[in-house]
C-alpha cells in the first residue's frame, strides 16, 4: 500500500499496533453484541408473550361480562321491572331482580357490584352503587354494549378504593309499540385486577413494567406499586404503537412499546430498563476490558524499548536535515555521524556525499538565478516603460489643438486657465515616483476634465465619488487618464446632447481598488465591445497592438495593471448604445514585499 510506504516507522509500528488492539476489540465487541442480541431478542419474545396473554385475558374477560350484561339486559324480569308502573308489583320484581343479580355475580369473579338503573328513575343494585348511575350515565356516548366507562373512586363501598365501570344499554325487546326503547342502563363495576386475571407478572422475573391503560392512559392495573388510577405520561405520541422508543422516565433511560387494546379503548404499555438486561453482560466486558488493558501496559515497555533502538538515529537524522531545509548556514558546513545498525551507518554516509554534491550545485545555481532575476527585473521595467511611453500621445496633440484655436478665437483668459491645467499634468506626470497616492491621481484628472471642458463649451457635467479610504492608496501613475479620455471622446464627444461624467472609487470586501468611470453618450456597438473585451482578456504583454484608441487607451491599463497586480485584476467594461458606457477598474492592494493581497471572483 502506498500510502503506508511514505508513513514513518513510527507511524507504521503504532497503525500495526493500534490495528491489532483494535481487532481484539472488535472481537470482544462482537462477542458482547452477539450475546446482547440473543438476551435481547429472548427477553422481548418474553415480553410479547406476556403482553399478548394479558391481552388475550383482558379480551377474553371482556366477552365473558358482555354475555352477563346481555343475559341481564334481555331478561324478563329486567325488562318487567323497567316498564312496571304498579308499586307494588314493582316491589315483588325488585326482591326477584336482586337474586337475579346476585346469581350474575357469581359467575365472574371480580364483579365488586351490578347497577339496573331504570330511565323511570329507579334502580337495583348489590351493594349500593346506584347513587353513582346518573353521574356515569352521563359518559356514555349514546346505546352501547358493554361500553368501558373508566374508572371511579368509590371510597370504602366495596373495601377497594378504585374500581372500573362496564355499561350496556337495556332496550324494550318486547314487540309492540315500545320495540328498542331504551329502558335504562346496566351497569358492572369490577375490581380492576379481574380484567387481567389472577396470574401474577412479576416485574423482577420479566424485569419489564407492564401497565394495562384505559382510554385516558390511567393505569388499571400493572406489576409494580403505582398507584390504580395514576396517570402515565404519553410516550408515543406521534409514533405507531408498535414502535419502541427510549425515552428518560424515573430517572433512567427507558424502552417502552404500546399495544393497543380495542376492548376497553385502551393499551398495554411495557417499560423495559435498558441497563437491567444487560447489566451482568456489561459487568463482564468491563472485566475483559481492564485485562486487555493490563496486558497492553506490560506489551508497551518491550514495546517502546524496541522503537526506540530502531527510531533514535533516524531521528538525529531527521533533524540534522530540517536543520539544513531551515536553511541554517552554520550547519550547512556539517556532516553526520550515526553509530548504530549497519543500514543506517550506510545511509549517514551516502548522505553526506549527497550533501557535498548540493553544496556545490548550490554555489552554482545561486550564481545562475543571480544573473537571471537580475535579467528579469530589467526586462520588467522596460516593458512598464513602454507601456507609460504609450499612453499620452492622442490627449497631447488634442490639447494643444485647443489651446490653439481658443487662443485665436476668444482671448487669452480661457487659454491661461488650459495653460495651467495643462501645466499641472506635465508637472505631475515627470514626477520620479512610479505610484501615487489615489488623491494626487483623482488632482491630476480634475486638471484634465477642466481643459475639455474648456474645449467642449460645459457640454458635459463630470461628478466626483471617492471614499477617503481609496483616496489614500496607493496606484500607478497615469492610470485613470486613459479612461477619462476614452469616456470624453468616444462616449460624449460624438453626441450634440449634454451628458453626464461620473467618476469614483472605493474599497471593496476583499480589500481591492475599484475606480470606476461612467458616462451616458453614445455606448459601444455590441460587435465592438466584443472585440474590446477579447482584447482585455489577451495575457498582459509590452505591446498593445496595432494603433487605435483601443490599443492606446484601455489595453494600455490593462496590461499594466496586469503586469503589476496579476492577472485577476485590471480593466472590465460594459456598454449600451444610446445610454453609455461603465468602466470598472480594479487594483491590488501591495503587502510588505511587493506581494498583491486580495483576488478578484468577479
Amino acid at each position: 500500500m502506498a500510502f503506508l510506504r511514505r508513513l514513518s516507522i513510527r507511524s507504521q509500528l503504532l497503525i500495526l499496533a493500534v490495528s491489532t488492539i483494535a481487532v481484539i476489540l472488535v472481537l470482544i465487541y462482537h462477542t458482547y453484541s452477539t450475546v446482547s442480541g440473543m438476551v435481547t431478542r429472548s427477553h422481548e419474545e418474553y415480553v410479547q408473550q406476556t403482553i399478548a396473554e394479558i391481552k388475550r385475558n383482558v379480551t377474553s374477560n371482556k366477552d365473558v361480562l358482555f354475555r352477563l350484561m346481555q343475559t341481564i339486559s334481555y331478561d324478563d324480569e329486567v325488562q318487567s321491572y323497567l316498564v312496571e308502573q304498579n308499586a307494588i308489583a314493582r316491589f315483588e320484581r325488585f326482591k326477584k331482580l336482586n337474586v337475579l343479580l346476585s346469581s350474575q355475580r357469581e359467575l365472574k369473579d371480580g364483579i365488586l357490584d351490578i347497577v339496573v338503573s331504570g330511565d323511570n328513575g329507579y334502580s337495583v343494585d348489590i351493594n349500593g352503587g346506584a347513587r353513582y348511575a346518573d353521574r356515569l350515565k352521563d359518559r356514555l356516548p349514546g346505546k352501547v354494549n358493554a361500553y368501558y366507562v373508566g374508572m371511579e373512586q368509590f371510597g370504602t363501598l366495596y373495601g377497594s378504593a378504585t374500581g372500573i365501570v362496564f355499561a350496556s344499554t337495556i332496550s324494550h325487546v318486547q314487540q309492540g309499540e315500545r320495540f328498542n326503547e331504551k329502558l335504562g342502563t346496566l351497569f358492572f363495576i369490577l375490581d380492576p385486577k379481574a380484567l387481567v386475571g389472577e396470574k401474577e407478572y412479576d416485574e423482577e422475573q420479566t424485569n419489564t413494567q407492564i401497565y394495562l391503560l384505559d382510554r385516558d392512559r390511567r393505569v388499571i392495573t400493572s406489576n409494580t406499586s403505582l398507584q390504580t388510577g395514576s396517570r402515565l405520561p404519553d410516550f408515543d405520541s406521534g409514533s405507531s404503537p408498535a414502535d419502541h422508543q427510549t425515552v428518560q422516565w424515573q430517572d433512567r433511560p427507558f424502552v417502552v412499546q404500546t399495544e393497543n387494546l380495542p376492548a376497553i379503548d385502551g393499551g398495554i404499555l411495557s417499560a423495559a430498563p435498558k441497563d437491567a438486561l444487560l447489566k451482568e453482560l456489561l459487568v463482564i466486558r468491563r472485566q475483559e476490558l481492564v485485562i486487555l488493558g493490563i496486558g497492553l501496559l506490560i506489551l508497551a515497555i518491550p514495546f517502546i524499548f524496541i522503537i526506540n533502538n530502531i527510531l533514535r538515529p533516524i531521528k538525529k537524522m531527521i533533524f540534522f536535515m530540517t536543520s539544513l531545509q531551515r536553511g541554517d548556514d552554520l550547519r550547512f558546513g556539517k556532516r553526520i555521524s550515526l553509530k548504530g545498525y549497519m543500514e543506517i551507518s550506510i545511509m549517514a554516509s551516502e548522505f553526506n556525499a549527497t550533501l557535498d554534491e548540493i553544496e556545490r550545485l548550490t554555489q552554482k545555481l545561486l550564481e545562475t538565478n543571480a544573473r537571471l532575476y537580475g535579467t528579469e527585473l530589467e526586462r520588467k521595467k522596460s516593458e512598464l516603460a513602454f507601456l507609460r511611453s504609450q499612453i499620452n500621445p492622442h490627449f497631447l496633440y488634442n490639447t494643444l489643438e485647443a489651446i490653439s484655436g481658443i487662443a485665436a478665437v476668444e482671448g487669452q483668459a480661457r487659454v491661461k486657465r488650459m495653460a495651467r491645467s495643462l501645466s499641472s499634468i506635465f508637472r505631475y506626470s515627470i514626477k520620479g515616483t512610479d505610484e501615487v497616492e489615489l488623491g494626487e491621481e483623482v488632482r491630476m484628472i480634475q486638471s484634465y476634465v477642466q481643459i475639455q471642458q474648456i474645449r467642449f463649451t460645459d457640454r458635459f457635467t463630470v461628478h466626483y465619488d471617492f471614499t477617503d479610504e481609496a483616496l489614500a492608496r496607493l496606484v500607478p501613475k497615469m492610470i485613470l487618464q486613459p479612461l477619462v479620455e476614452n469616456a470624453v471622446h468616444h462616449g460624449i464627444e460624438t453626441t450634440l446632447r449634454r451628458c453626464r461624467l461620473e467618476i469614483g472609487g472605493r474599497i471593496d470586501e476583499e480589500g481591492a481598488l475599484i475606480v470606476e468611470v461612467r458616462d451616458d453618450g453614445i455606448g459601444i456597438e455590441p460587435a465592438r465591445l466584443d472585440e474590446l473585451r477579447n482584447m482585455l482578456d489577451k495575457p498582459a504583454v509590452g505591446d498593445a497592438g496595432p494603433a487605435g484608441w483601443e490599443s492606446i487607451g484601455l489595453v494600455n491599463v490593462n496590461n499594466r495593471i496586469r503586469l503589476m497586480f496579476g492577472d485577476e485584476y485590471g480593466v472590465r467594461i460594459d456598454s449600451a448604445v444610446g445610454q453609455g458606457t461603465h468602466i470598472r477598474l480594479r487594483i491590488g492592494q501591495r503587502r510588505d514585499g511587493g506581494d498583491v493581497q486580495g483576488a478578484d471572483r468577479r
